[in-house]
């Protein structure tokens, strides 16, 4: 059970919000590449940790993020005009550049120069990974950008996908966060042939179906948590052991195993009632097949909304027939089997109604951090995943290991198996 006044610290995003103003000390995505692949194009709206915002590549190519809203007489830049370092308001004409002023404010007389005194929301990115990343926080506490290792990757050993979800962003890092779910709402296929996850290259997920109650540890790191979930296996002397990584402010790699493609997750909240899901899929050793990811995940979105099909109203397309011949949940898709259960709490959970057990340990220990990142971030102290020295490169395994080895090893154990066995790649 969570405190009412805790749960709107955790969820609220907008700005002068404390969860708000810790999200924007952070490098975020913003948009994906996609929406603004044409110099002088048109412009693409974003609404991000609450603010009304309009990204764009004007004709020479140079990206920028500005307040979507003319600052004269409030007109949307989206119909603007898309001009060399700027967005021109078709109203007036007043020009806004990308550093957050007004370049040019036609019909006011030249010795008017108020209009150049204004600030216009405008904020630092960055070109990365498919996406477009930006700074909303304090110029003077800019931190370095995050270096991913999926970053330099090629474009065929990445598939990013972009995903609306009809709730608080909380609600959806907190299915992350949960180890024992897969167990029951993702036991949707015939363990027998693996049909569903081994499209995807998740071999590994048919090894965690056979223990529904791991033992949950979880502890803090300089990028924010790891969390192990131990499971029995048949034998009492080898526990399976799956690892994730998380990373401030709402990232994560969930974890796979051997020579199994790697999925990132990154969160955009839109506002403190919907959001948008990143699925970083990628591939250190061979090409993605998008195919069966789309497949597995059911998450195939395109622009302008990234919407897909399912939905509250229709019930995520649940089919009970599907459910009586072995899909548990009877919804296709292990992203809309989460999205499912997550919209159907609603917009924002009343967390003060919860009864929490054991299997929400990683859930209990996230919030209480969290919490405790905003007390810190208020005392003016150190956040999490800021120093420099970092490397990102973290990894998430899930990988069996002798019971007598401690579970945060699981990395060394599965990167060591992977080194000797090379061959299992080419499967």
């Amino acid at each position: 059970m969570l405190r009412h006044e805790d749960n709107m610290a955790l969820t609220q995003v907008g700005p002068g919000t404390p969860m708000g103003e810790f999200m924007r000390r952070y490098w975020i995505p913003a948009i994906k590449l996609e929406q603004i692949v044409e110099p002088g194009g048109a412009p693409a709206r974003v609404r991000l940790l609450g603010e009304q915002l309009v990204a764009f590549r004007d004709p020479n190519g140079k990206v920028g993020l500005m307040g979507e809203f003319c600052p004269h007489r409030g007109a949307s830049l989206a119909y603007g005009r898309n001009e060399e370092d700027g967005l021109r308001c078709l109203y007036h004409g007043w020009k806004m550049g990308c550093g957050g002023y007004v370049v040019e404010s036609p019909p006011e007389p030249p010795a008017r120069t108020f209009a150049k005194k204004l600030a216009h929301p405008s904020y630092p990115v960055r070109e990365a990974g498919q996406l477009l990343w930006t700074y909303m926080g304090p110029p003077e506490l800019q931190p370095p950008f995050p270096k991913f290792p999926w970053l330099d990757l090629p474009d065929s050993h990445l598939l990013v996908v972009k995903l609306f979800q009809d709730t608080n962003y909380l609600q959806g890092v907190e299915g992350d966060l949960d180890p024992a779910h897969p167990n029951y709402l993702h036991r949707d296929f015939d363990l027998a042939d693996k049909a569903s996850w081994s499209g995807a290259g998740w071999q590994s997920m048919a090894a965690l179906m056979s223990d529904g109650a791991p033992a949950i540890e979880c502890e803090e790191t300089p990028y924010l948590m790891r969390v192990g979930a131990i499971r029995s296996t048949d034998n009492p002397d080898v526990r399976y052991v799956r690892s994730t990584e998380w990373i401030a402010p709402f990232y994560c790699y969930i974890a796979t195993g051997p020579h199994e493609s790697r999925l990132f997750k990154a969160w955009h909240p839109i506002d403190d009632f919907s959001c948008y899901t990143f699925y970083i899929h990628f591939d250190p050793e061979k090409p993605i097949d998008p195919e069966a990811m789309y497949s597995n995940w059911g998450h195939h979105t395109a622009p302008p909304d990234y919407k897909t099909a399912q939905t509250l109203a229709n019930m995520h397309l649940q089919d009970r027939e599907r459910m009586k011949r072995g899909n548990f949940s009877g919804i296709s898709g292990a992203a809309i089997q989460d999205r499912a259960v997550q919209e159907s709490m609603g917009p924002i959970i009343d967390r003060t109604k919860e009864h929490l057990g054991t299997s929400d340990k990683a859930v209990i220990f996230y919030r209480r951090l969290l919490l405790k990142k905003l007390d810190e971030m208020r005392d003016g102290k150190p956040l999490p995943g800021l120093d420099p020295s970092l490397s990102f490169d973290q990894r998430a395994c899930s990988f069996a290991l002798p019971a007598s080895v401690p579970w945060q090893d699981v990395v060394h154990w599965q990167e060591e198996y992977e080194n000797k066995n090379p061959a299992k790649a080419a499967e």
